[in-house]
């Protein structure tokens, strides 16, 4: 448990003496009203000024108790210890209370008090010393409750750094999934194409290059614009053009508005990845797929459709797919969307939809 140290700031003064001159105040009025009940009226003014003799002493002796306090806490390992420096200090503090009390409140004219200090001292410590002992302990225990409720919020604090740090860590597992799986499958085909067309493998090998540059380049981030991912997306499209000559293309509909807009990065390769397995690898006739971005009352909406033969029964869930959606489950939570379906002009529509983000440094580039 973290330690409190109540800094001898003015501010604590001020407020250390507006609460005792409070309570001055209303003690002294109980005392005029219980005065003039019995018959015997006495001054409120002299009520106030032997009350805030009472309450000056405390005044003084209340940021060191705090301080001690704060020190010595009462914790489980440390009780007998805090136990005993507590009692000491809860008898010294009183005895110094009523010493000054015993000398000050003749001083201010405090009806009832004589002049003769050691008769003064020795009735108020027959008469209140446990009352006064009771003010100490209320401090502690004031300061033990601050400090246990600031470990209740450092304990929140922590626990949510903890669920913060492991969902990061979760989703850099998830990215680390992607990034060897696209690669297995482009140096796959670049094996395949180094026996039949070894310049197509150089230039695809060369295009790997770029495209493994522009990952090793990035700032690390779990997001990049819009236009980032569809440059990614172009690379990784043109080497796969390589490995299906003819038999691939492609379309990107983006509006200009959204380019800046952030997005998880690779989101949008493992949905072209799929289009091109299950809607160009399957079949000799050539397949197109389409890329659409726009933006819908605060969503941004992204779309993967080929013209494929669609899901069919044998449609599963690949790694691709099923760490995008955990990805885009642990970025937004339920402020996502995300469906894959057969398109109604045939083959597979996979869209989603996140928060629309602006990328705040677009303006400054």
């Amino acid at each position: 448990m973290s330690n409190i140290q109540p800094a001898i700031s003015r501010r604590s003064v001020l407020w250390t003496l507006a609460g005792w001159t409070l309570c001055a105040a209303v003690f002294a009025t109980q005392s005029h009203v219980a005065a003039t009940v019995r018959g015997q009226p006495i001054p409120w003014g002299g009520a106030f000024a032997a009350w805030s003799v009472w309450a000056g002493a405390w005044a003084v002796l209340t940021l060191p108790i705090l301080r001690l306090a704060a020190r010595v806490p009462f914790e489980r390992h440390t009780f007998w210890r805090a136990l005993a420096v507590h009692a000491a200090g809860s008898v010294a503090a009183t005895l110094f209370h009523m010493a000054v009390y015993a000398f000050a409140a003749p001083l201010v004219g405090a009806p009832g008090f004589s002049t003769d200090w050691s008769a003064t001292f020795s009735r108020l410590l027959a008469t209140a010393f446990l009352p006064s002992l009771s003010v100490y302990w209320v401090l502690t225990c004031a300061m033990q409750f601050l400090r246990l409720q600031q470990a209740v919020h450092e304990r929140e604090r922590r626990h949510l750094s903890l669920e913060a740090q492991l969902a990061e860590a979760r989703l850099l597992a998830l990215k680390s999934q992607l990034q060897p799986h696209f690669l297995f499958n482009t140096l796959n085909s670049i094996a395949v194409l180094i026996a039949d067309d070894p310049a197509a493998a150089r230039h695809m090998l060369q295009l790997l290059c770029g495209l493994l540059r522009k990952v090793l380049d990035s700032d690390g981030s779990r997001e990049v614009t819009l236009r980032e991912e569809l440059d990614f997306i172009a690379s990784y499209l043109e080497i796969e053009q390589i490995r299906f000559a003819d038999r691939l293309s492609y379309h990107v509909d983006a509006a200009p508005d959204v380019m800046q807009a952030r997005v998880p990065s690779l989101v949008l390769q493992p949905l072209v990845e799929n289009a091109i397995r299950h809607g160009v690898a399957r079949r000799a006739r050539p397949g197109r797929i389409v890329i659409s971005a726009r933006a819908d009352n605060g969503m941004l909406r992204l779309a993967v459709t080929d013209d494929g033969a669609g899901l069919g029964e044998d449609m599963k869930w690949g790694i691709g797919l099923t760490n995008t959606r955990t990805r885009l489950q642990q970025m937004f939570g339920a402020d996502h969307a995300f469906h894959i379906a057969d398109n109604p002009g045939g083959g597979t529509a996979v869209s989603l939809a996140i928060p629309l983000q602006e990328d705040p440094c677009a303006s400054a580039r």
